[in-house]
């Protein structure tokens, strides 16, 4: 096992009073075998009604992960297994897959990868990454707990790009979720015209960062993304998908500020479209906090508040 995982299952095995598993799994799609995390909470066993929740960021490892960044006193998992023991709300499992390579140096955003995927080796495997999710993973969680989640709320949050891949999720795949939690999200505009600028989007549009997801920039259309864009998916929706979009709930908060320390205008964005189109957003105010930031600290303070609303806690 790799020394990281075993210290990380090895951290929370004393921490928590449910319990952390790794789940190699088998991705048709994908081609190779991609861990994935889940928490489950306690007194698994003998639960009746449990709710689902997918955490995205980028490796798998990052929401259990005390080392992430400098800001964390706790983990997402401790911090979800303590509200669940102190009765603030009811049993939740937590999935955690990989979108990126080993390494974290190459991300697939959660879609299927438009550019190289590299060697096998490196975690990327064929790139079809949204296959992974909806073809593979998402149908083996359902099957696996069947009969305790008959009943659940399906959930998913993200942080930064994490985000992102939950506003896909609740776009592109409608209707599978009840709650999209989104942090800090990096947003696409419509047409991946930047609102502030009235230009193409620097960061979607010319970002090498993004070469393995996106292509590289100079081959990357506007065309392209359309249909990994939640912006048009909801913008363009016909009224079988806008009604089956509406079903889900977004709660979207931000770091206080934008540019380099934030997706703030993005989010902001996100929420004003969603309820021009009928899409119910929770949040009224776009900054978490006059101070909160992009870092693993207030993502963390966020997934507790997106808990406790969703929960009525």
């Amino acid at each position: 096992m790799n020394p990281l995982y075993r210290n990380l299952l090895a951290r929370h095995k004393s921490s928590l009073k449910g319990a952390l598993r790794m789940l190699p799994f088998r991705s048709r799609a994908l081609g190779i075998s991609k861990t994935v995390f889940v928490y489950e909470p306690p007194g698994m066993r003998n639960l009746t009604e449990l709710h689902l929740l997918y955490l995205f960021r980028g490796h798998e490892r990052e929401f259990i992960n005390i080392d992430e960044d400098h800001t964390r006193q706790t983990t997402s998992i401790e911090e979800l297994d303590e509200l669940i023991s102190s009765g603030q709300i009811p049993p939740v499992m937590a999935v955690m897959p990989g979108l990126t390579s080993i390494d974290t140096t190459r991300h697939s955003l959660g879609i299927n990868m438009m550019g190289g995927t590299g060697e096998v080796r490196d975690g990327m495997g064929t790139g079809q990454f949204w296959d992974f999710l909806v073809d593979d993973l998402i149908p083996y969680i359902e099957a696996r707990y069947k009969k305790k989640l008959r009943t659940g709320c399906r959930m998913a949050s993200g942080f930064s790009l994490g985000g992102y891949t939950t506003a896909l999720i609740a776009t592109a795949f409608p209707g599978y979720l009840d709650h999209a939690g989104i942090y800090d999200g990096l947003i696409m505009f419509d047409n991946q015209i930047d609102i502030r600028t009235n230009e193409l989007d620097k960061i979607w549009m010319d970002s090498p960062v993004l070469d393995s997801a996106l292509g590289e920039v100079a081959e990357r259309s506007v065309q392209s993304l359309s249909p990994w864009n939640p912006a048009e998916l909801i913008q363009y929706a016909d009224p079988v998908a806008l009604e089956e979009m509406q079903e889900t709930m977004f709660w979207i908060r931000a770091a206080a500020e934008d540019g380099l320390k934030g997706n703030h205008d993005r989010c902001k964005y996100m929420t004003e479209l969603l309820r021009k189109n009928g899409i119910a957003a929770g949040f009224n105010r776009t900054p978490l906090h006059p101070k909160s930031a992009h870092d693993w600290h207030w993502n963390d303070r966020f997934l507790k508040l997106f808990l406790l609303n969703v929960f009525g806690g």
